[in-house]
């Protein structure tokens, strides 16, 4: 049975009273992804990758970004934030212990170019004439709620987001002239989730364990048709998106495996709002969709579930620098109309070399096939990728 997302929404305020009833200590806490609550350790890490098909037409896709933290800024209870993509930025100022003990409030400001662009592909084709720029401006208003530790070891937060903005649109240099972009417009996102655990933003953390719910509500002031003459879209005021994510990083003797399930609904979406799946970049975004072999975010869902799986190990025995990983993904998909592909059932499967060049500095090289990627008149997407870490 699916669910519409708004149903489940209630679900996520009844998990978010549970973290209230266990909150009833004062607890450390540590960022686990770019939006958890906060950091008990200072973190410095440059964060960049690139990826480019090897069949097709579709885009060559990067990202690159400073992420930083630091606890105890300028008052024991202030921690600090940032994510600064080149051009574009995020800031958060969390004020710890308050309104109560086992409570936090953030503010912040973000905005920058290209935030908001959009990629458009149609049946595995890459479609620069219809894709386009996206830029934004907006703050945010954020609650978190720290539970206590379940078994000791697994922190609980709740958490509220109120994220306003104001997107403009643009053409690329190959946009077409007949095409007609969306209206500028303020954007309204509400998100709420609860999250047990949570996966840090590094390339290969040691451990990792994370069972997370969250419900999204946005509110577009400007909605309307948009597109091609011949392949129109229409864009709605209210959309809604719920996901859920359970998984986690082990590490033993000497190997590691990962394992995640992600799922989500968007009954009420638009091409603008669906679930975006595709490629391998995990660090590109808080909620990493992969699909190695797939263009970066071809896939347009509606509902979804997908499964991804690891297993990294030393190329020889007796040194820790150089590792091979195997990977293997499995979704299937409802998708969004106008933006279906041949098959539902979607896999991939994949490769990374990484070194370890100092203590510091991580280079990953990998290869990614897609198995189901429509290409051409057959199947089989092959995509390469490169990713780098260096944390001061």
């Amino acid at each position: 049975m699916i669910l519409r997302p708004v149903a489940v929404a209630p679900l996520i305020l009844l998990l978010f009273s549970a973290v209230a009833g266990i909150a009833s200590a004062q607890l450390p806490a540590r960022v686990e992804t770019p939006y958890s609550l906060m950091d008990a350790e200072s973190r410095t890490f440059l964060e960049g990758g690139i990826e480019a098909p090897l069949r097709g037409n579709g885009p060559f896709t990067g990202y690159g970004y400073l992420f930083y933290t630091r606890p105890h800024f300028l008052d024991e209870d202030l921690y600090l934030r940032l994510v600064i993509p080149p051009g574009y930025f995020i800031s958060e100022l969390i004020r710890d212990h308050w309104p109560s003990q086992n409570s936090a409030v953030g503010v912040g400001i973000s905005g920058g170019f290209f935030a908001e662009s959009q990629t458009e592909f149609q049946n595995g084709r890459y479609e620069r004439d219809a894709s386009f720029n996206g830029d934004s401006a907006g703050g945010t208003l954020a609650y978190y709620l720290r539970g206590l530790k379940i078994g000791g070891v697994l922190p609980a937060e709740g958490q509220i987001r109120a994220n306003p903005k104001y997107v403009w649109y643009d053409r690329t240099s190959d946009t077409s002239r007949r095409f007609r972009l969306p209206e500028n417009s303020a954007i309204y996102d509400v998100r709420a989730g609860i999250r047990l655990g949570g996966v840090p933003p590094e390339l290969f953390p040691n451990a990792a364990l994370e069972l997370s719910l969250w419900h999204t509500l946005s509110y577009r002031d400007n909605a309307g048709r948009y597109g091609l003459p011949e392949r129109p879209h229409e864009s709605e005021h209210l959309t809604q998106r719920t996901w859920t994510r359970l998984g986690g990083i082990f590490t033993f003797w000497g190997t590691q495996a990962s394992a995640f399930l992600n799922a989500g609904i968007a009954e009420d979406t638009d091409a603008l709002s669906a679930f975006r799946m595709g490629g391998g970049l995990r660090l590109r975004a808080e909620f990493p969709l992969l699909l190695h072999g797939y263009y970066v975010e071809e896939i347009f869902a509606r509902r979804f579930w997908l499964v991804n799986l690891g297993y990294r190990f030393p190329i020889w025995p007796g040194q820790d620098r150089v590792h091979l990983q195997l990977l293997a993904d499995y979704a299937r998909v409802d998708y969004v109309q106008g933006h279906s592909l041949p098959r539902s059932g979607l896999a991939g499967v994949g490769a990374n070399l990484s070194v370890a060049l100092t203590k510091r500095i991580a280079l990953v090289v990998g290869y990614g096939y897609g198995i189901d990627a429509p290409r051409g008149h057959s199947f089989g997407g092959q995509a390469v990728d490169a990713q780098f870490e260096f944390k001061w």
